[in-house]
Order: structure tokens, then C-alpha cells, then sequence
């Protein structure tokens, strides 16, 4: 999985969880989203509480869909 394929997991992984788009994500038209700063902190501490989740996500979806 390359760094591209890696945050879109993660991003998707993020909103699925919190609700939030993650930060270099564009929300939807008419959507009315946190503010970017405040959605970048809650993504550095999603990924600080999940990281070893995380990390064993990539390491499964890796495993799973091999060279896509």
C-alpha cells in the first residue's frame, strides 16, 4: 500500500469513527464542517489513541488485498 492508499484508509477510518473529515480531505458542498485546525487536533489525537489499531489495519488490509 502506497502513502496515498495508506492515508485514505485512515481518513476513511477517521470520519467512520468520528464523524469529522480528515484534515486534506474536502468536505461536502453545504456540509458544515469543524474548523480545519480543529479537525487536524482531533486527527493527531485519533491517531495517537489508535495507533497500534492502526497500524495492524494497514498490516490486514495489506495482507487482504495484496497488490491492487
Amino acid at each position: 500500500m502506497n502513502a496515498n492508499e495508506s492515508y485514505e484508509v485512515k481518513a476513511e477510518a477517521f470520519r467512520m469513527m468520528t464523524g469529522q473529515m480528515a484534515p486534506g480531505k474536502d468536505p461536502p458542498r453545504g456540509s458544515y464542517p469543524e474548523p480545519l485546525e480543529k479537525r487536524s487536533v482531533l486527527w493527531d489525537r485519533w491517531k495517537y489513541e489508535h495507533g497500534e489499531i492502526i497500524h495492524a489495519m494497514e498490516i490486514a488490509f495489506e495482507r487482504i488485498m495484496g497488490d491492487v
